[in-house]
């Protein structure tokens, strides 16, 4: 088995959580390798173990039977995008202050010696493919583990939009935008805007609805808001009509 950590290093001063799990791991037989998340910022001065070799994410990822990534989740966000393009599984260590994707706190790493003999079994999260396109042109293409937002931008306007769900138009809305998440992504910014929360399986729904300005008071009778959150049955495609931006 061969497993890549990744740990992001504002976090993991000195890679120390990293190195001790690749101590658990290594104990048990299992090949691994360390990796850095992203390409830190320049002039940054981070705390790096000297003597341990850092492999490229890029390399090492088509390679491995698993992921473990030491952070908050955003970490594991940043992540799950290259590892879905692979089909490996991703495992979070939680090194930030609530770690809702992480399934494992540091306290915990002992527990990383039953991956050895297959004591562990992978849920099945699902994600968006999302695409912006302008006519037949696909200007954007990507993956999303939480969630996609259309909004109006930083222009004070409102945004006309509507929504459709396999191409069948489904509801028309004025506002701020339009949140698009997957179960997973449910407690993100979809909760902050007044969405469901959805046990995150694969099989059930994703759902969209407006964002909306905090409570105002109003000096004459109040605007509807018709628009709900919406859950979709799964599979569909949600989007907007074309030539829509």
């Amino acid at each position: 088995m061969r497993v890549v950590l990744s740990s992001n290093p504002y976090r993991d001063k000195g890679l120390r959580v990293a190195l001790e799990a690749r101590r658990i791991l290594a104990r048990s037989g299992t090949e691994t390798a360390l990796c850095l998340p992203f390409v830190p910022r320049k002039g940054d001065r981070l705390e790096l173990p000297r003597q341990v070799r850092l492999e490229s994410m890029e390399e090492a990822l088509p390679q491995a039977d698993l992921l473990i990534c030491f952070g908050g989740d955003g970490t594991i966000l940043h992540a799950a995008r290259d590892a879905a393009l692979h089909d490996v599984p991703v495992l979070g260590v939680n090194m930030g202050s609530v770690g809702f994707m992480a399934e494992l706190e540091r306290s915990e790493l002992s527990l990383l010696s039953r991956l050895a003999v297959g004591d562990y079994h992978v849920e099945g999260r699902m994600m968006l493919q999302v695409r912006l396109m302008r006519g037949d042109k696909v200007l954007v293409e990507d993956l999303a583990l939480n969630d996609a937002v259309i909004s109006k931008g930083s222009i004070a306007r409102v945004a006309e939009l509507e929504v459709l769900a396999d191409e069948v138009p489904l509801s028309s809305m004025t506002g701020d935008g339009v949140i698009v998440s997957t179960p997973t992504g449910s407690t993100a910014y979809s909760m902050s805007a007044g969405g469901p929360i959805v046990a995150p399986m694969p099989e059930l729904p994703r759902f969209s609805h407006p964002i909306r300005n905090p409570p105002a008071r109003y000096p004459y009778p109040k605007p509807s808001l018709p628009m709900r959150p919406l859950t979709l049955t799964y599979p569909l495609t949600p989007g907007l009509p074309s030539g829509q931006s």
